[in-house]
């Protein structure tokens, strides 16, 4: 329940599809040509393009005394975070037991709902900021302090999350008509999210059940992490005969293993996951050695697959004592899938319009695969086949562009965000201490009518030690604050007593932080405060400025596309604010970020000196394999739902049988006997029942992007209409009814098994090219 908002940050687990190949779409009407976007620079324009350009060390510091991370003065040291923690815990005992006593009082009751989600905004501020530490700090005594913090308030919240008594203040709450009559929607809506999430923890359940809830739970965070450790152990290597590299494509690759070869006198160890691999399957003209290699990297041992199907069973039993039939129709419940079955309605009218295309691909691979051997019958594409006769390309821009600076496209983006929103980023200052590298940068977050509305920190350059891949950590939630009522938690808390005024303060001192009074809006808020973490390449004196490749521009827009989410929510409650909504609809803000990459406007953006970029966006080159991915896609989001089904509790399931029918029934490329990745799909642990999400909201942002943005992707009119219908809700509309309004479909607003169907009927645009249509 109160764990809802300390949740792992997005993106360090997206689908494994994230960059396949450019987005695409049609020219303007306009015909505009990139200069004609391009403006002369402001200030502040010029300001981020050296703040991110220029070598580090360079945070602008200022002559603010020494403070800790992000301004807290109790963070200067490890020791401090220990203080905070146990503050922490001291204020949520005391808001804990104020809830509590609820129903003493009317006039207690009527905050309940605040008050619970004060208490969840307390713990996972916190255990948010330990999140982020131990994944983005360089000091190990930092990082082994943020796991130790990040556990014990974790413990703390899990005890909470099944605690009778706040269940049962709640439901008497909501029992009560007339105080349900003076809540906002917006209120509503986050007092069933925590009714929701105390029935998914068993919270009804006789206390023998609950026990084994419990015991469930934590059997399958132990499997959980066995199975993601299992993802990446080694595997046996495959044993390639020197004869089956010759002719490799990669010549100077091809040199090298021959020497290996012939080192070894007879074969050469090719292990899964290296460069040899990776080189054999795209480059080897012997179909023989791309086999071994394929199933030497796609082979299991019993013990993997033992831990899989350990943790299915114990979640689909952990649903079942809910009362639900599966561990996916428990996960679905709040998801605008609502349940498995409709799950199956989208992804089967995604795969109907997208096999003809997939097919179409297999057969051009088929006739490639012809001509290399010669003649023949149309020979048969197998898994191995793929990355050699379609091999995989990095992403590549619509146009020709010059180099793209790390600054030049900050500058872009801020540019952009001034267009449809009317938000600008400016540097901002860093007093000693408040970042945890010199790498780090900080930026305001300007409204042009309310002023600052956020802070956004980018640790963007690659270190050892850092955590790989990219990601968004929102460490503080917007909310509104100035009925918060501090007061009174030490007034009816029994806890509160003399002596514990000084641990109380250093966690009210840690709350108050980040607050400002908004233009146009009542009250005070919280404003929130986002890490974004990338790996780029560091600049320095002799390389110069960072130069992006395309895929990491397209890495940025999408984690920018979360970062004004969290910006522009503004909810009066965390647990709706910004990126806190529903699995499936949460990656509809950056998977929309990545389609204006494909407007000559917005590409006319980077252009600072005004005019060089000229030309024009067409119909680029389409990969002819993508249908192909997408295809595999499906199946994967699939596979997920036959793994979360009530199936898993029969004696006989067995997860590599049940891969290979899936394959028969719906796979294109044949499944290969003896194999068995699914023990390399770590996601089937973080995405449990929700892998299909991220297919979902392709579809959504492709419609919204062709239906709203196309034509004139600078309009303010426009973003301003997605900026207040879907950004500034947060989690506090059904995200249904905001994607109806958005696109004037009515008739999505109920959610139902014709609504998933119809999503699926959009298809996902970037990802399949119909002839004929622009």
């Amino acid at each position: 329940m109160l764990a809802r908002a300390a949740t792992d940050a997005l993106s360090k687990s997206r689908p494994v599809f994230r960059f396949k190949g450019c987005l695409h779409a049609p020219p303007p009407p306009s015909a505009r040509t990139l200069s004609a976007a391009a403006a002369p620079p402001t200030n502040d324009d010029l300001a981020l393009v050296t703040l991110f350009d220029q070598p580090p060390p360079l945070p602008r510091l200022s002559s603010r005394a020494h403070t800790g991370i992000f301004g807290h003065s109790v963070l200067q040291s490890p020791a401090g975070f220990h203080a905070l923690a146990d503050a922490t815990l001291h204020r949520a005992r005391l808001l804990t037991d104020r809830i509590l006593r609820a129903r003493e009082s009317r006039d207690e009751l009527l905050k309940v709902v605040k008050n619970l989600d004060r208490l969840s905004d307390l713990l996972c501020g916190v255990i948010d900021l330990a999140e982020l530490v131990r994944n983005a700090h360089p000091d190990a005594l930092w990082i082994n302090t943020a796991n130790d913090v990040y556990e014990r308030l974790c413990e703390f919240m899990n005890v909470l999350n099944t605690d009778v008594g706040l269940y049962e203040v709640l439901k008497a709450t909501l029992n009560d008509a007339s105080i349900v009559s003076t809540l906002s929607e917006e209120a509503r809506q986050t007092a069933l999210i925590f009714w929701r999430d105390f029935e998914k923890s068993g919270i009804n359940l006789p206390p023998e059940q609950r026990n084994r809830f419990v015991s469930l739970s934590s059997e399958i965070l132990v499997l959980g992490r066995h199975f993601l450790n299992e993802t990446t152990s080694a595997k046996p290597p495959a044993r390639i005969e020197r004869s089956e590299l010759e002719g490799l494509k990669d010549k100077g690759m091809g040199v090298r293993l021959q020497l290996q070869a012939q080192f070894t006198r007879r074969e050469l160890l090719v292990y899964p996951g290296s460069l040899q691999a990776q080189m054999i399957m795209r480059s080897a003209p012997s179909e023989e050695a791309r086999r071994k290699v394929y199933i030497a990297s796609n082979s299991s041992s019993p013990e993997q697959i033992e831990i899989l199907e350990r943790l299915l069973r114990a979640r689909a039993e952990l649903a079942q004592l809910v009362g639900k039939d599966s561990f996916a129709h428990m996960a679905l419940t709040d998801k605008m899938a609502k349940c498995p079955e409709n799950v199956h309605h989208f992804l089967s009218a995604l795969m109907d319009y997208t096999k003809p295309y997939a097919r179409r691909a297999l057969r051009m691979l088929s006739h490639r695969k012809q001509a290399h051997h010669g003649t023949g019958p149309e020979p048969i594409i197998q898994a191995w086949d793929r990355d050699y006769y379609c091999p995989p390309e990095p992403p590549a821009p619509p146009i020709p562009l010059p180099p793209l600076t790390l600054g030049t496209v900050f500058m872009g983006l801020s540019r952009l965000f001034k267009h449809i929103y009317g938000i600008t980023f400016r540097p901002a200052d860093v007093a000693s201490g408040e970042v945890w590298h010199t790498d780090v940068r900080k930026l305001e977050v300007l409204d042009e009518e309310c002023g600052v509305i956020g802070w956004i920190y980018a640790d963007l350059f690659a270190r050892r030690g850092k955590a790989s891949g990219a990601a968004h950590y929102t460490v503080r939630c917007s909310r509104r604050v100035d009925h918060d009522d501090l007061a009174g938690d030490y007034r009816v808390s029994s806890h509160a007593g003399p002596g514990e005024d000084l641990l109380g303060k250093v966690s009210d001192d840690f709350e108050a932080a980040h607050r400002r009074q908004i233009r146009g809006h009542e009250g005070i808020y919280q404003l929130p405060v986002v890490v974004l973490l990338c790996e780029f390449p560091r600049p320095s004196i002799t390389r110069g400025p960072t130069v992006l490749e395309w895929h990491e521009v397209l890495t940025l827009f999408h984690e920018m596309g979360h970062a004004m989410h969290s910006m522009i929510g503004r909810t009066e409650y965390q647990n709706v604010s910004g990126t806190r909504c529903a699995t499936d609809f949460v990656e509809l803000p950056s998977i929309l970020m990545e389609h204006f990459l494909n407007s000559s406007a917005v590409l006319g953006l980077f252009d600072k000196n005004d005019g060089v970029l000229t030309a024009q966006v067409g119909n680029h080159h389409e990969d002819p394999c993508r249908s192909i991915d997408t295809h595999t896609q499906m199946m994967l989001a699939a596979l997920d739902q036959i793994y979360h089904s009530s199936a898993v509790l029969n004696p006989n399931f067995d997860s590599t049988a049940a891969l290979a029918r899936l394959y028969d029934d719906q796979g294109l490329i044949p499944y290969v006997p003896g194999t068995s990745w699914q023990t390399q799909f770590g996601h089937l642990f973080g995405y449990g029942a929700t892998y299909y999400s991220y297919l979902f909201d392709r579809a959504i942002a492709s419609r919204v992007w062709r239906e709203l943005f196309a034509s004139d992707p600078l309009n303010r009119n426009v973003g301003e209409r997605y900026k207040q219908e879907v950004l500034r809700q947060g989690g506090a509309k059904d995200p249904w009814i905001m994607v109806g309004k958005l696109l004037h479909a009515p008739e999505l607003a109920d959610g139902d098994a014709e609504a998933m169907r119809k999503v699926g009927m959009w298809r996902i645009e970037d990802d399949v090219s119909v002839p004929g249509r622009h």
